[in-house]
């Protein structure tokens, strides 16, 4: 894998993982190993957006949330203009994995170079 990002407490994958709709990219996304997840709507409004700039490749369009609406829809967050709003769980979307940065994580990342 290539190397995340780590803001705060969240470690983002490098790049999107293309559009898709929202169970495609719950399956997809867990693919990609331990941990990995799509973000809540709360961790794009206060850390993925604010620090959008560090983020690479981030586009300012419609990323998936984790978060279920109800059975036919689900959130999504807007880079554009900041805001979370709802649609159908079958429209695509861009997708961006994070998943939470542990301690244990931390020891990891510092001694590989050793």
């Amino acid at each position: 894998m290539r190397d995340a990002l780590i803001i705060e407490h969240l470690q983002v994958w490098p790049e999107d993982l293309g559009e898709m709709t929202w169970d495609e990219a719950t399956a997809r996304v867990a693919k990609l190993g331990p941990g990995w997840r799509l973000p809540t709507i709360r961790e794009f409004e206060d850390v993925l957006y604010p620090n959008m700039k560090k983020i690479p490749k981030i586009r300012k369009a419609t990323y998936w949330s984790s978060m279920e609406y109800d059975n036919y829809s689900a959130w999504y967050f807007y880079f554009y203009f900041g805001n979370a709003d709802t649609c159908s769980k079958n429209i695509t979307e861009l997708v961006r994995a994070v998943r939470d940065f542990t301690g244990m994580m931390a020891i990891d990342l510092l001694l590989k170079d050793f």
